[in-house]
């Protein structure tokens, strides 16, 4: 492994020195084996505060996985089913809201938030102060970007935050609650929350964009939609609200490469994970090119196809701050990457490709 820890050694530190990145941290493991475990520059250009893996960074849309994996975990348990449809949940939302089902929207085809039209529903109906119970139940009238099944564009906000809400009236806890004490406490995640205490805001990464050569903050460019989802201390945002530390979330990501399993604690069934990580849209759209939906996750079919440098069937996710993780079954590679960037395009991050190349060339 020492090619692969040279270039991405060499990799990260051009990326410093050339203010890409003020830091960043690498977890990866082959087979459940960390063979790279690294942390680069500062979190903090103000205060100097060096990454490490216990630094919090905002995950955005890396909060979607664990919520998936929750939503498995309640159908497991027979309190949700993947069929049910928006009408068992919200009984005064409009009988067209009846062909929607669980599975729509945790296979991104739900056809509500996934264009202009609904996305901006969302935004002019939801209020600074609301709950997640609040703001959902008044989104029963939002249009339809497409028909049910019918699109394969993502839906960066509206479908899991719905999702999120149906997690808790099935469950009867508030969606902070469901994900401690049934993934974060088992895993020992315990840096991972929707809130950030008062004593932990000192290992906080901020988030920063690269223009020229200079690193300058990001704070206060959030898109609407963004604002939203950290909009107050009440609101639990299932699309993208949770913080948390490379520490933890690598431990989530290796409970996903064992199997739904990690260190003797069971959080989810072999057959569920298979569940989510086989292709099964709803639609035969497209995207990108080879790369498909499952139930949370995105799954690299035919990663030729887009010319990324994975296995076929490496499946994962991305956060628009830069996170980015996967694991991939057929190599049993797995890796978990941390920064805090608001220019690197999500899932589109041209250094989670370059890590990808590195790892799985190398």
């Amino acid at each position: 492994m020492t090619k692969m820890t040279n270039l991405l050694d060499e990799y990260f530190e051009g990326l410093l020195n050339s203010k890409r990145i003020p830091g960043c941290g690498l977890k990866v493991r082959k087979n459940g084996e960390l063979i790279y475990d690294k942390c680069f520059g500062v979190a903090d250009l103000d205060s100097g505060l060096k990454v490490s893996e216990d630094t919090i960074f905002f995950l955005a849309s890396m909060t979607k996985p664990v919520v998936a994996v929750a939503a498995m975990m309640l159908v497991e348990q027979g309190k949700l089913a993947l069929d049910d449809d928006l009408l068992k949940f919200f009984p005064s939302y409009p009988e067209d809201k009846k062909t929607v089902t669980v599975r729509h929207l945790l296979n991104h085809c739900s056809g509500l938030g996934q264009g202009k039209a609904g996305n901006m529903y969302f935004a002019m109906n939801a209020r600074p102060g609301d709950s997640l119970a609040e703001r959902i139940e008044r989104m029963g009238a939002m249009p339809f970007d497409y028909a049910p099944g019918e699109s394969a564009e993502y839906s960066p906000v509206v479908g899991f935050e719905i999702l999120g809400r149906i997690l808790e009236i099935v469950s009867g806890q508030r969606l902070e609650d469901l994900l401690r004490e049934s993934i974060f406490r088992p895993l020992g995640m315990d840096d991972t929350s929707f809130f950030i205490p008062a004593e932990k805001m000192n290992r906080i990464a901020k988030i920063y964009n690269s223009v020229d050569g200079s690193l300058s903050e990001f704070s206060g460019q959030m898109n609407p939609l963004q604002r939203l989802t950290q909009s107050n201390p009440n609101y639990c945002s299932g699309c993208g609200g949770l913080k948390g530390t490379l520490k933890d979330y690598d431990r989530f990501t290796t409970m996903l490469a064992h199997g739904g399993m990690l260190d003797g604690v069971r959080i989810i069934s072999e057959e569920s994970l298979k569940l989510m990580r086989t292709p099964g849209q709803l639609t035969k759209a497209e995207r990108f090119p080879g790369l498909v939906w499952g139930l949370g996750v995105l799954i690299f079919e035919n990663p030729e196809k887009m010319h990324v440098h994975v296995a076929p069937g490496t499946f994962g996710w991305s956060g628009a701050f830069g996170t980015h993780m996967f694991i991939s079954p057929e190599t049993g590679l797995s890796a978990t990457y941390m920064v805090s960037m608001g220019d690197l395009g999500g899932a589109a991050s041209p250094i989670s490709r370059q890590i990808e190349k590195i790892v799985f060339d190398a």
